[in-house]
């Protein structure tokens, strides 16, 4: 372990870390076996003072207890003295008594991990998913937890302990005490809420929420290096078809408008940074990135099927230059496909990769691309319409496909119940209708997509809804319920069909029992989930409201209330 660069540099750290070893459980995503590493939270102190050392045995198994002094960290607010053990007879237990005898203040990093049991409860193992801030009883984005919550369901271990002064004077706890990766630690000083693993690995989602723990992020493994495949295109077109001696290679060189990053990159399902360029790391970028490579398979594809007299008389840098505008067609024939069944066209939106995904479906199983669309314009136009309108049909199939399985009428209803459910069913495209009409593409060598007048309105809507000072700039990400029209719309619509409507609020305690949220609120809710569920709710609006009479009498806030 490097101590310089693992310690903080002043004060303290407070953040998620995650177990070094993996889990195996079932995937709450799709029930594959996947493997796991749980959270575990860790506090760092840069210099406290040990009040008290105390060895215990218990059950044949021998600990250390130290007290600290908390005032000597010299932090505000810290006025009570807090504990943690470690094993007996290692190196940070030595460390201790020697810091509590000559009362020299110490570096601590003490790790709080989860039982595999609520204490004295055999009966009740605690899921590796559960976030550790749940375990502790801290609420919200507040990381205070709550002593008895704590104690209950996890145990507080010191796991380094060093000099102040001397870096190199560092004890570090044992591989079968210390559960964390400490070469970690300093990439996660930030990941206070566990919302940012490292690099690698992801978070785990159950009904809509992010759960604790993380998993391996997941790599094709038929993905290829970009890169490298568009280099090898080009070697391989140079080859077959020879380069003109005047004309010059490409000269690597800044971009006009292109500047220096001037602040940290966001989010990935944001598509700007805080200073309003472009997030190079976003899930847009990744997105235009993947149909590049689709763009290079079906290029060098349509080259290998054509006979020998076929092939089309391209240099190597054309042969890329045809690869980006083949991508502008595939992003295109993508919008349109997504706009025909969501009813608008955004890139940002999950609904756009399904779209493309069909549109490569399309491809691949009925309308391939060949080298006749390489060199004649006209053809290009017809193939990129054939796609597209196979495309659309299939992804409306689709989606009719999941009304009916969902039991969803997408026709407009009157009543409480069926306006419960449309809205419900409409959420997650916030009910935004485009009139747009299609254009066909107009030339491949100008770039269809670039001279379609709906693509360049996706473009404007995407940039405009991103903006920072947009109400819309997280709306890559996961959106709550109270954060989509349709969602409050579908609420207040159940509610109306139960008459509730004058006591919504008493209805939030279903909620609570439901999701498993603190207050019930819209927006502690994932849309999509709430979505589903209301518009189950909806097809039984009498065992709804029983269901919601029996939620409020069983809460335990208002047996409080009863009581006093």
């Amino acid at each position: 372990m490097s101590t310089i660069a693992t310690r903080p540099a002043t004060g303290g750290a407070r953040f998620v870390a995650y177990d070094r070893n993996v889990v195996r459980i079932g995937n709450p995503e799709d029930g594959s076996a996947i493997s796991v590493r749980a959270e575990t939270w860790v506090e760092e102190y840069a210099t406290i003072r040990v009040a008290q050392y105390q060895e215990k045995s218990s059950g044949g198994f021998d600990t250390v207890y130290i007290q600290f002094d908390a005032a000597s960290t010299g932090a505000p607010g810290m006025t009570h003295n807090f504990g943690a053990s470690t094993e007996a007879g290692g190196a940070v237990a030595a460390r201790l008594k020697h810091a509590c005898d000559t009362q020299t203040p110490v570096y601590v990093a003490i790790e709080t991990r989860r039982r595999k049991h609520v204490e004295g409860k055999k009966d009740q193992p605690i899921d590796v998913l559960t976030p550790i801030h749940t375990l502790r009883g801290a609420a919200g984005e507040s990381l205070s937890g709550q002593p008895q919550a704590t104690k209950a369901n996890c145990a507080k271990v010191i796991v380094v302990v060093g000099g102040v002064e001397d870096l190199d004077d560092t004890a570090v706890a044992s591989e079968k005490e210390l559960r964390s990766d400490l070469t970690e630690w300093p990439l996660l000083r930030g990941n206070k809420l566990g919302d940012l693993p490292p690099e690698g690995w992801r978070c785990m989602v159950r009904d809509g929420k992010r759960t604790g723990g993380i998993t391996q992020a997941p790599v094709n493994s038929a993905s290829t290096d970009t890169a490298a495949l568009a280099t090898a295109v080009a070697e391989q077109l140079a080859a077959q078809f020879g380069t003109s001696a005047n004309q010059p290679g490409r000269v690597a060189s800044k971009p006009a408008g292109v500047r220096r990053a001037v602040a940290a990159e966001g989010k990935p399902w944001e598509p700007l940074n805080s200073d309003g360029r472009p997030n190079a790391g976003s899930d847009l970028a990744a997105k235009i990135r993947a149909t590049h490579e689709s763009a290079i398979y079906l290029l060098t594809g349509a080259l290998e099927a054509a006979a020998e007299d076929e092939l089309p008389e391209m240099t190597a840098e054309q042969s890329l230059d045809h690869v980006w505008k083949l991508t502008d067609i595939l992003l295109w024939i993508g919008d349109k496909t997504q706009e025909h069944v969501v009813g608008r066209a955004n890139r940002l939106d999950r609904s756009h990769k399904e779209a493309g995904m069909w549109v490569m479906q399309v491809i691949n199983t009925r309308f391939p691309y060949s080298v006749e669309h390489i060199a004649n314009e006209e053809a290009c136009r017809k193939w990129a319409m054939e796609v597209l309108n196979a495309a659309k049909d299939d992804f409306m199939q689709t989606y009719q496909r999941m009304a009916k399985f969902l039991e969803v009428d997408l026709t407009t209803t009157t009543d409480a119940k069926g306006a419960a459910q449309v809205a419900a069913s409409a959420a997650p495209q916030q009910l935004e209708q485009s009139t747009a009409t299609e254009a066909r593409p107009q030339s491949v060598d100008q770039g269809i997509a670039q001279r379609e007048p709906g693509v360049a309105e996706t473009r404007s809507q995407g940039a405009q809804q991103s903006r920072p000072q947009q109400q819309n700039l997280n709306q890559g990400r996961p959106q709550n319920a109270g954060e989509v029209a349709a969602s409050v719309d579908a609420w207040k619509a159940l509610a109306a069909s139960v008459e509730m409507t004058e006591h919504i609020d008493q209805l939030r305690f279903i909620l609570k029992a439901t999701f498993g949220v603190p207050r019930g609120m819209l927006g502690e809710i994932e849309a999509s989930a709430f979505n589903r569920q209301v518009a189950k709710w909806a097809t039984n609006p009498a065992a709804f409201r029983q269901a919601a009479e029996q939620a409020f009498v069983a809460d335990p806030e208002n047996r409080q209330q009863k009581a006093s």
